[in-house]
């Protein structure tokens, strides 16, 4: 076989076989965003791909243009007070884990009860 047939269209042999890959690969993905992936509940999955409630991620809070990290536990407590309505024990769970003022935190609780769970 003479060195002509073996590259096809001038490219080398290892070339044409990555376009085929990188070609076969986008029509994957095409077609199971076209089908539908695996469907998701109320718990989201993480970076690790494992499950994870709503309620046990932690939470970043970007308040006059500082963020906080809410713990997973203290942010679950937080939701609960909201959900249970009790806004006011809610802004003072937020402004003792975090230090807050009261009108911050309450912008924040309010934030969070209008997204809602």
């Amino acid at each position: 076989m003479n060195e002509a047939a073996a590259n096809l269209s001038g490219f080398p042999k290892e070339y044409t076989f990555l376009l085929l890959g990188l070609g076969l690969g986008f029509f994957l993905g095409w077609l199971v965003a076209r089908i539908g992936g695996p469907a998701r509940s109320a718990a989201e999955e993480n970076v690790a791909g494992t499950r994870v409630a709503r309620d046990a991620q932690p939470v970043d809070v970007v308040v006059n243009g500082k963020m906080v990290r809410l713990p997973s536990d203290t942010a679950a407590e937080i939701r609960g007070l909201i959900r249970d309505g009790n806004p006011g024990g809610a802004v003072k769970r937020l402004r003792e884990a975090t230090g807050l003022r009261p009108a911050e935190a309450k912008a924040v609780i309010d934030s969070l009860a209008r997204i809602g769970d």
